[in-house]
This record gives structure tokens, sequence and C-alpha cells, in this order.
């Protein structure tokens, strides 16, 4: 969640080092969120009723997601004028990607992954784990030869596809990855090295193929930064987790006070030097952290209220 907002200030007042910063996240943090994703709704799955499932899901993700939609149409059409809305509103739903809401794609697929775990399920019960090589070559043509249209985001479920499949048969098998962990943590000793290898490349001399593969080692690598180290320094660990438990309502919102910075700063209108961009992308990734937070407990509070009258 942290690196989507530090990616997330692409502004013409940052100096052009954050274009090489941008690039370098943009290497891999979607591919470990889409894995984090798909293991999560892997675990967490309880076999109810699919129409259920879906109801729920559809309920906490497709609804705040066309309501901020609807929010940032009518803001755009401030500029853009009334006749854009109706464009914009088809152009959410269709291609959110290409929607004035550009950054809630993710809310999007999301809800697409989710619906389609309980089919993954029922071909696992059915072929077992022939299904589940299936799911991976799946994966890997579709991460090979990427569908291009950014239609009902296909482009960008063709393309993570593969880290959400290899995250669903890491949930599927999570018993024997805990029994042979030490392997697993050895592995990702290794990845962490190469990781950090990459990164320096990436910024000396940046490759496709170094960033690909960034995107690979990245998962094991971040799995044991916060083993050996997160996990031992308690407030980084409990502020961590508690980013980690609002997660959905920081990233549906947390735009609005990326962008509202950006604005308040942009009335200075000078260019951040490289020591002053990491103290801004600093204190604006804590306001668009907190802010969401805040937001949405004074929400809950004042519909509690309301439920009580």
């Amino acid at each position: 969640m942290l690196w989507v907002i530090v990616g997330h200030h692409l502004f013409d007042f940052m100096p052009p080092v954050y274009g090489h910063i941008h690039y370098y996240i943009y290497s891999f943090h979607m591919p470990l969120f889409i894995f984090i994703s798909g293991f999560l709704i892997a675990y967490s799955y309880k076999g109810i009723s699919y129409r259920q499932y879906v109801y729920r899901r559809f309920h906490k993700f497709f609804v705040p997601y066309v309501i901020v939609g609807i929010i940032i149409t009518l803001l755009a059409a401030t500029k853009g004028g009334i006749a854009s809305i109706g464009e914009n509103l088809v152009t959410l739903v269709v291609s959110p990607k290409q929607s004035e809401a550009t950054f809630l794609w993710y809310i999007y697929l999301l809800f697409v992954l989710y619906a389609i775990f309980p089919f993954c399920e029922k071909g696992r019960k059915k072929l077992g784990i022939s299904f589940e090589v299936l799911l991976l070559l799946i994966g890997i043509c579709f991460y090979l030869f990427p569908i291009g249209t950014t239609i009902l985001c296909l482009d960008y479920f063709s393309g993570y596809f593969l880290f959400y499949a290899i995250g669903v048969v890491a949930a599927w098998h999570f018993g024997f990855i805990k029994r042979h962990l030490f392997i697993f943590k050895s592995i990702s000793a290794v990845c962490l090295i190469g990781f950090v290898a990459l990164s320096v490349m990436a910024f000396m001399q940046p490759s496709h193929c170094g960033y690909i593969a960034l995107c690979f080692t990245a998962i094991p690598a971040m799995y044991i930064i916060s083993d050996t180290v997160v996990k031992h320094v308690g407030q980084v660990k409990h502020t961590l987790i508690y980013i980690s438990k609002n997660c959905f309502h920081i990233y549906l919102v947390h735009m609005f006070f990326v962008q509202a910075g950006a604005m308040a700063f942009s009335f200075i209108s000078v260019e951040l030097s490289v020591a002053s961009m990491f103290v801004y992308l600093a204190i604006s990734t804590t306001i668009a952290v907190v802010g969401p937070v805040l937001a949405f407990k004074l929400y809950d509070g004042v519909k509690s209220k309301l439920c009580k009258l």
C-alpha cells in the first residue's frame, strides 16, 4: 500500500529523479499487490453460495468504486464541462483505466479476481494438481501474450493473472510451505540479494529484463524483509498492520489527499530538490494514510448515530 501511494506522486514539481523512482516502483509493486490479493482471496474463502459470495464482494468493492468514481467525474466536469459527465461515467464502468478515476482500476480488477475464484476452487477439487498446473500455464501465456484492450480491464487482468495464480496456489499449499519454511526462507534470502542488486541496476543501467526480474524477486524479498526485520520492530510492525487493516479505505480515497497536497504545493510553483522530495513524499504519504482512516472513522461514527435515531 505504501509503495502504491509513493508511486502516485508523478507531478510537475518533482525533480527528474522521481521519474526513475516512479518507473522502478511500477516494475514490481502491482505484481506484489496482486500476489497478496490472490493469496488472501484463496486463504479466506469460506465456500458459501456463489450468489451470496459475489453479492458481498459487489457491495464491498463495486458500490464504493462507483460512488468515488462519480465524485471524481463530477469534479472533473468543472473543467471538462457537463457534457463530459455521461461519457466519463460509461468509461468508468467499461474501461476504468481510461476514466477520470483512473487509479481505481485495481478495485475494479479486484472484484473480478474475487468473482472468478470459486470457479478456480471447483476446478482444483475436480482436477487436483492438474488444474493448478493449468492455472499457472494460463498465467504464463497471459503474461507473455497479454490482451491488448483496456475494455473491462482485460489488459491488466491478463498482464497480472500469473501473480494472482501464484498467490492462489501458494494459499492452497500453505500447509506445505509452513512445514518447509526454512527452505522457503533460504530461497527468499537469495531473492532479497537479487532484488537489491536489481534495484541498484534499475537506477544505474535500466533494462527491460531487469524490471521483469524485479517483479518476480520482489515477492519473496518483501516476505523475508517482513519476517526478519519488520516483525521484530514493534512500532513499525503495529503501524504496518494498522495500514493493512485499512488498506481498502486507503486505496479508495488516498488520491484525494495526494492531489490536494499537490495542489496546495503547486501554488509555491517551485521544483523540489532531491532531498526535499523525500521529505515531501514522507509527509504526503503519511497524510494519504491517516486521512482516509480518519475520514472513514468519521463516516462510521455518523452512520452509527444515524442508525440509533
